[in-house]
């Protein structure tokens, strides 16, 4: 394996565990969603069996979802510092940018026009006896 499959593979159990982090969020079917998708694309650009309009498409609805989530106030990330609300934002936000960030890198590696199914099967057809 090269490094190209091992950091793409890496990322998709991180992503798995901030899906599972999720477990307890309010909205938790969106958020295990989101990110349980975001694992499905690492894994599949591990393989080389995805496209990169694919991932393009992926960072590019990930950045809309982080501008989306860009908290009022920025009062970091752990609680006890201010308005739970704003604290829960930013954190939804740094996780939309870091998984932006790796669908780009994604996209940017992954030059290749790779298909779920190759075109010529990868058995041997046989002619049928007569």
């Amino acid at each position: 394996m090269t490094i190209k499959q091992i950091i793409p593979a890496l990322l998709g159990i991180i992503f798995i565990v901030f899906a599972a982090m999720h477990y307890t969020d309010p909205n938790a079917v969106i958020w295990i969603g989101v990110y349980l998708l975001a694992a499905v694309f690492s894994f599949l650009t591990s393989l080389n069996r995805i496209n990169q309009a694919v991932l393009l498409s992926a960072f590019a609805a990930y950045a809309i979802g982080a501008v989306f989530f860009w908290p009022a106030s920025w009062e970091g990330i752990a609680v006890g510092g201010g308005v739970i609300k704003n604290i829960e934002e930013a954190r939804e936000f740094l996780c939309l940018i870091f998984t932006s960030i790796a669908m780009l890198a994604y996209a940017l590696l992954n030059r290749s026009k790779a298909r779920l199914h190759p075109r010529k099967p990868i058995y041997k057809q046989r002619k049928w006896a007569n």
